[in-house]
């Protein structure tokens, strides 16, 4: 039994040399051996055969695990695991008070509370424009002696029919949009000379008609048309009103473009969205462009510097006096003017 255990010293002592490079891990695993080697002696029961080195070599295994687990967790485990630990529970203690985020909820719902205030504003601002329209309208009627002619822009004094023009048309679109019966600018029969007129239908489209030739002659657009801001406001002031302007002549239609710049560089008609009615062909009449557009809308008051550009008929009379009947349209329908465009 002694000389088996002194031959496993020589063992021990290899084992000793062969970790010469770690003392602390080579004293366990000396310690181990001898108790794995007393262990082995005590247990035998005397058989030969259990104390060989089969035995021996079967009890070696046993200490690797246990010296294994204490150095490979003392290097590796240290520096990632225990760190992640501690804050996990700390982060769970201190998560409660930074997740439950109170101002978050109250934040949303404060910038909600104010916006019916800014609601009421949109209410009153549909109503504004409906308003507006309606009553800049009226309010125009009503001040029409002292709006137009507009005191910054004075007519000129041969310009003051024009003045009256835009007055009777703008208290024609006045009458028609307060139910009023309007009276055409057109006579019901084609061939009385006792001044009857037509009457409007409600809700026709009030049109004004402006005649440009100068006296028997046709209008030639010039090519530089100063600029009339008088005359631009007083019809202006009658598209407001929702009455159009209609600009008639005999010059052809191939020369509408040259119209329609004169009409624009002028200020007369600065859009270009006015009618003309020119002439189509040699048969082509004033009158009948006149009739053909009382067809469609009401003409409720003529502009010209004779009396012709009213009504065709003035030329056939054989006296002035037999167009007596015709004279009380005069400054009432019919208005006398001198050319806006000069030539």
């Amino acid at each position: 039994m002694m000389d088996r255990r002194f031959a496993l010293l020589p063992l021990l002592a290899l084992a000793g040399t062969s970790l010469s490079g770690c003392v602390a891990i080579a004293i366990p695993a000396l310690a181990g051996s001898a108790m794995v080697g007393s262990r082995v002696i005590e247990n035998e029961a005397g058989d030969d055969a259990a104390v060989g080195p089969a035995s021996v070599a079967a009890t070696v295994p046993a200490p690797a695990p246990v010296s294994a687990p204490a150095p490979t967790p003392i290097p590796a485990a240290p520096p990632p695991r225990p760190v992640l630990p501690p804050p996990t529970p700390a982060q769970a203690a201190a998560a409660p008070p930074t997740v439950t985020t109170p101002p978050p909820p109250l934040a949303r719902p404060v910038p909600v509370t104010p916006a019916p205030a800014p609601m009421a504003a949109p209410t009153r601002a549909p109503a504004i424009p409906a308003t507006g329209t309606a009553a800049a309208a009226a309010a125009a009627a009503a001040a029409a002696p002292t709006a137009y002619p507009d005191p910054a822009r004075p007519l000129a004094a041969d310009q003051l029919g024009f003045a009256r023009f835009v007055r009777f048309g703008q208290a024609s679109a006045v009458g028609a949009k307060g139910g009023d019966d309007l009276l055409s600018a057109m006579l019901s029969d084609p061939v009385a000379l006792d001044g009857q007129r037509r009457r409007c239908t409600p809700g026709e489209q009030l049109v004004a008609v402006i005649d440009l030739d100068p006296g028997d002659a046709v209008f030639s657009p010039p090519a530089n048309p100063g600029v009339q801001p008088g005359l631009a406001l007083g019809l202006a002031v009658l598209r407001e009103a929702g009455v159009e302007i209609a600009w008639m002549s005999d010059l052809s239609t191939t020369q509408s473009g040259l119209l329609r710049a004169a009409l624009e560089q002028s200020g007369l008609d600065p859009r270009g969205e006015d009618i003309i009615a020119l002439r189509r062909d040699e048969a082509d009449t004033k009158q009948q462009r006149r009739d053909s557009l009382a067809g469609i809308a009401c003409i409720v008051a003529i502009a010209g510097d004779e009396r012709g550009d009213f009504d065709e008929r003035y030329k056939y009379l054989r006296s002035p006096e037999a167009g007596a009947g015709l004279e009380p349209i005069i400054g009432n329908g019919w208005f006398l003017i001198t050319p806006l465009i000069g030539n």
